[in-house]
């Protein structure tokens, strides 16, 4: 709007400085034409000039609708295709992540069930040894006890013979007190007689 309104000022502009410059230099004209008649066929020389300006702005400014109209499409193009193109690298790099999400889930599951069974399996083993180790120490306590029983029977024995033996030998001690006390009370009662019977 602009550009036309320049357009028609510069064409007004010149048919009034071509009419001044007519009116003072052509001598030539015919002397029936007047003033108003120049100035007539200027302002239709002038309207066709601003017609045809007109037409010429109007075809640059629809021409460059045009232009614009197509950067725009074509701008709305390439964005569309380029969001599309975003979308599906997106929707790849969503698949790759999910696929490495998946691996590492599937990896570490297959890794903690391996752990698990590794677990289960010393586990296994651990118990296996406790009950070896059971098994060991109760023949060990069984043989030891045994052993201990063995010889406590052994040192009764030899306890309970050394009790007869001593008891034998107090009987064999009372015995030869006893005889000879008694042999001693013989004497003195042999002695004793003795004496009655001098005396009398």
């Amino acid at each position: 709007m602009k550009n036309r309104k320049l357009v028609l000022s510069l064409v007004a502009l010149a048919g009034l400085s071509s009419l001044s410059a007519q009116a003072q230099t052509n001598n030539t004209e015919k002397p029936h034409e007047t003033i108003m008649q120049r100035v007539d066929t200027l302002a239709k020389k002038v309207g066709a000039d601003v017609k045809h300006a007109e037409g010429v702005e109007k075809a640059k400014l629809n021409a460059e609708a045009q232009k614009v109209g197509a950067a725009v499409k074509k701008a709305e193009t390439t964005e569309k295709a380029k969001v599309n193109a975003d979308k599906q690298r997106v929707k790849a790099d969503l698949a790759k992540d999910k696929e490495k999400v998946d691996k590492v889930y599937q990896d570490d599951k297959a890794k903690f069930n391996a752990d698990v069974k590794k677990a289960e399996n010393g586990l296994a083993k651990d118990e296996q040894k406790v009950k070896n180790t059971y098994r060991k120490d109760e023949a060990k306590v069984k043989q030891g006890v045994a052993k201990d029983k063995q010889k406590v029977r052994n040192a009764y024995r030899k306890d309970k013979a050394k009790v007869k033996a001593g008891v034998k030998k107090v009987k064999q001690g009372l015995a030869k007190d006893g005889q000879k006390i008694k042999n001693t009370y013989n004497k003195d009662k042999a002695k004793v007689k003795a004496f009655f019977k001098k005396e009398k």
